[in-house]
């Protein structure tokens, strides 16, 4: 009864997309997952007693290929598109991502006279050279040794190697003026990275968007090219949504969908792959197994030496895993107004929007710098959202639910192990920052959920709380991603894929890794049934 056409394990958003796929071209296909419920960072989960929403907040770069090709809008997933789209504080007055392109560049200037230029020059610059470098998010990444030979031009290397070996610091002191404007691209780059500006190659998170653009037709409206997340829109229902949709298009397939059923061994002979094994003893046998989650806990947990080599699994396996996320989820019986909107800002839609926390490079590297020694900051970052005002169901009667992803919380404090103490003394510290943002929010709290990073890990089955899987730093990226042997998504090992935020083109809500590795899989199959045949 358990044999399938193929396994996928790990039932996060990523392996929930391969599986749609597969499923889709038909084959017999069964998704084993550890938790209870379906969706990983993207899935529901209850923070307080009948409040659930996802841990992510935003969908910022989900794919569209994905939602038009599994019809997710067939099975429910609908998105309301924000006016403003961010608002971001900075001493007293707020940055609104207007999707009006000229209502930003009226806030560029007023931080820098002609910012908004070189805001744009910049970001044209960023995406000439992704075109120039010809990488795309829906294929198998090149190696980054090759990136340099696709160079043309000494413009074109100048601003590859301040992207790629200078700091993300470097690059915007080089071509911005004002801190706020810095300070915008800053957040972008580093989102949930333990890594400060002024590290080497910490401007890499700024080419995704252009990789993007170079991967897919260009839109005709310019407002959707700025370097500023929300574009997709906010799904009703809150992100768990993406996953229940996902999981609906599985069903529709015929996909098996099995949770509480933790993998503990990736079965193989002789001829490759033969399926996977549970706590339980329970065997899933198949001839295609693809792997969604973290590869340091597929590598280390799930494989042994004989499946690959012992080399190529000690290398994946002690992978650097420097994660730092702390989850606040506040109930609210109102919302406090925002201090420092401008006068043309409605504030009821500057709420529905999400919001930063972070005001100057400075703050953003001691933040960083501080939580690599083990301390906690005094200015935590956040990305935060109220997804009650886009989707009002999640509570009963009038409160309010904020959604807050703290980055840079130690995993390992230098004063001890995580407690209760510890972790209500930074979930305060970050309420007393956004408390800036919005003033008497504190009082205005009826109940609230800290869960830091081991919580977390713990909870989602991510070593030491990374969302993303690993850096996002160009060694841990393209075609090293999580490593050589296996950055395609195929692997040496028969019939056994890799997929997820660890594998090309790394983590956030895309559903690409789990695009790609659905694509190579049905590629492989055509190709033997054509060989067979």
């Amino acid at each position: 009864m358990n044999r399938f056409d193929a396994v996928v394990v790990g039932g996060g958003h990523n392996g929930l997309v391969t599986a749609a796929y597969l499923g889709r071209a038909g084959l017999r296909v069964a998704v084993v997952e550890a938790r209870r419920r379906l969706g990983g960072p993207c899935g529901g989960y209850e923070f307080l007693p009948g409040r659930s929403l996802a841990f992510t907040n935003s969908p910022g770069s989900l794919n569209p290929a994905v939602v038009s090709e599994l019809r997710l809008a067939d099975h429910g997933l609908r998105f309301i598109r924000p006016d403003p789209t961010v608002v971001q504080q900075f001493d007293g007055r707020c940055f609104l991502g207007w999707r009006d392109p000229a209502r930003v560049d009226r806030q560029l200037d007023a931080f820098a006279p002609g910012e908004a230029d070189r805001y744009r020059e910049l970001i044209s610059a960023l995406e000439r050279l992704g075109a120039g470098l010809r990488v795309s998010l829906d294929e198998p990444p090149p190696a980054l040794s090759a990136l340099r030979e696709r160079l043309t031009g000494p413009g074109e290397r100048e601003l590859f190697d301040a992207v790629f070996e200078g700091s993300l610091t470097g690059l915007l002191d080089g071509r911005l003026r004002s801190g706020e404007a810095k300070a915008l691209l800053a957040l972008l780059a580093l989102n949930a990275q333990l890594v400060p500006p002024s590290a080497p190659g910490s401007a890499v998170g700024l080419m995704m968007r252009p990789f993007a653009l170079a991967s897919a037709p260009r839109s005709a409206d310019g407002a959707e090219r700025v370097a500023l997340r929300g574009s997709t829109g906010l799904p009703v229902g809150s992100m768990s949504a993406i996953a229940d949709a996902l999981a609906d298009c599985c069903r529709a397939h015929g996909v098996t969908l099995r949770t509480d059923s933790p993998v503990v061994r990736v079965l193989h002979g002789d001829g490759g792959v033969r399926g996977v094994v549970t706590a339980s003893g329970e065997e899933f046998t198949a001839g295609r197994v693809v792997s969604a989650v973290n590869p340091v806990h597929l590598f280390r947990d799930l494989l042994d030496d004989a499946a690959m080599g012992p080399e190529i699994r000690a290398e994946v396996a002690g992978t650097a895993m420097r994660g730092s996320a702390f989850k606040i989820v506040l109930e609210v019986d109102s919302l406090p107004a925002y201090a420092g909107l401008p006068e043309d800002a409605d504030p009821d839609r500057v709420r529905a929007c999400q919001f930063r926390v972070g005001s100057s490079l400075g703050r953003i590297e001691e933040s960083i710098t501080r939580a690599l020694r083990g301390h906690f900051s005094e200015h935590p970052l956040m990305w935060g959202l109220i997804p009650t005002l886009t989707s009002p169901g999640l509570t009963p009667g009038n409160t309010h639910l904020i959604s807050v992803n703290a980055w840079h919380a130690p995993y390992r404090p230098h004063d001890g192990p995580w407690d209760a103490e510890r972790t209500e003394r930074f979930g305060r510290r970050c309420v007393d920052e956004l408390s800036r943002l919005m003033p008497g929010l504190a009082e205005r709290i009826v109940d609230h959920r800290f869960m830091n990073p081991v919580e977390i890990e713990s909870e989602l089955g991510l070593p030491e709380s990374n969302i993303t899987h690993g850096d996002m730093l160009p060694g841990n990226l393209f075609g090293a991603r999580p490593h050589p042997e296996v950055a395609g998504y195929r692997t040496p090992l028969r019939g056994f894929y890799i997929s997820g935020a660890g594998t090309w083109p790394g983590g956030y809500i895309t559903g690409t890794p789990g695009r790609n590795t659905a694509g190579a899989v049905l590629h492989d199959l055509n190709h033997e049934q054509r060989r067979q045949a």
